[in-house]
C-alpha cells in the first residue's frame, strides 16, 4: 500500500481497524479491494477468498452453497459460461474475489 492509500484507510476506518485488516485478511487483500473499488468498511463482508480463476471460484462458490446437485459422471457443467454469468455479481483482482 502506498502512503495515499494508508492515509485514506485511516481517515475512512481508523488506525485500529486498519491494523486489524492488515493482520487479517492482509495487505494484498486490501490492495485488491482498492483496485476493485470495494469500500474499506465492506472488505471483510465482500471478500470471497483467493482463487486461481473465475471458473474455479464459481465452481467452489456454487458447490459450497449447495447449488450444484450430485450429478452423474457423464453430465458436464460448462464452468466457463457459468462463471461469465455469476461474475456479474463479483469482481476480482490478483486472484482475490469480492461480491459487489
Amino acid at each position: 500500500m502506498n502512503y495515499t492509500q494508508v492515509k485514506q484507510c485511516i481517515n475512512e476506518i481508523g488506525r485500529d481497524t486498519l491494523e486489524d485488516l492488515l493482520n487479517c485478511p492482509g495487505e494484498e487483500v486490501i490492495e485488491s479491494a482498492f483496485e476493485c473499488d470495494i469500500p474499506l468498511s465492506n472488505i471483510e463482508e465482500a471478500y470471497e477468498g483467493e482463487h486461481p480463476s473465475d471458473e474455479i471460484f464459481v465452481e467452489n462458490l456454487l458447490c459450497e452453497c449447495g447449488e450444484v446437485p450430485n450429478l452423474p459422471h457423464y453430465v458436464y457443467v460448462d464452468w466457463e459460461r457459468t462463471a461469465k454469468d455469476v461474475m456479474m455479481d463479483y469482481t476480482e483482482s490478483n486472484g482475490h474475489y469480492f461480491r459487489i
